[in-house]
């Protein structure tokens, strides 16, 4: 009877160890494997956050090179105008002292004509004034006036640098031809001439490059 006892107690251990191995082991097992998925997300959550700070690195120095690239382009711009502006101030200056140049008359003859064919009337009042000219220094050709056209000397027109003024003989049509007039319908076809002369487009081209490379 105890023999019996005995080996039913030692098959109840033995079971018990074996229960409790097999519980340990899928213990174990579940914490290698709640281990392992905590390390998988952590390394994800690393890449993502490192592909994150990598983007916005790459974000912050793009927009610095932007910004150094359009602050240099800024000053170059800055520069170019200053240069156009010496330009056309020169200009003003040539057109204002035109009068004491040996081809004023032939300057005169040109911008009268001109006028006057665009107002088209019979009988054009042509207007003339320019700095450092007085009216007895104009010597106009009879040709270049119409029969029935009036020549009329007016000092306000050295204001707008010279020219001539024309128009009908009631003044309902009138066309300005002074060299202020003539600079302002250029206006941006000649900032862009006098720029593409001084620069050209191959060297702008050129300069910006230069600036990209630089920034």
């Amino acid at each position: 009877m105890s023999e019996s006892l005995e080996k039913l107690r030692n098959r109840i251990l033995s079971d018990a160890r074996l229960k409790a191995e097999e519980i340990i082991r899928e213990a174990n097992e579940k914490a290698d494997q709640i281990r392992r998925e905590a390390r998988d997300k952590a390394e994800r959550e690393a890449s993502e956050i490192l592909a994150r700070a990598e983007a916005e690195a790459e974000a912050v120095r793009r927009s610095i090179i932007s910004s150094r690239i359009r602050s240099n382009r800024l000053r170059l711009l800055e520069e170019r105008n200053k240069i156009v502006q010496n330009v056309l101030a020169d200009v003003e200056q040539r057109l204002s002292a035109i009068a004491t140049t040996g081809n004023f008359q032939d300057v005169v003859k040109r911008l009268a004509t001109e006028a006057i064919d665009a107002v088209g009337s019979d009988h054009p009042v042509v207007k003339i004034g320019f700095p450092k000219a007085s009216s007895n220094k104009f010597n106009f050709p009879a040709d270049a006036l119409p029969k029935g056209g009036t020549i009329v000397y007016d000092d306000k027109l050295a204001e707008e640098l010279g020219g001539v003024v024309v128009s009908d003989p009631e003044g309902n049509i009138a066309y300005r031809n002074t060299f202020r007039a003539r600079l302002d319908r250029l206006d941006r076809q000649l900032l862009t001439l006098i720029s593409s002369a001084i620069f050209g487009e191959q060297q702008l081209a050129q300069r910006e490059e230069v600036e990209a490379t630089a920034a």
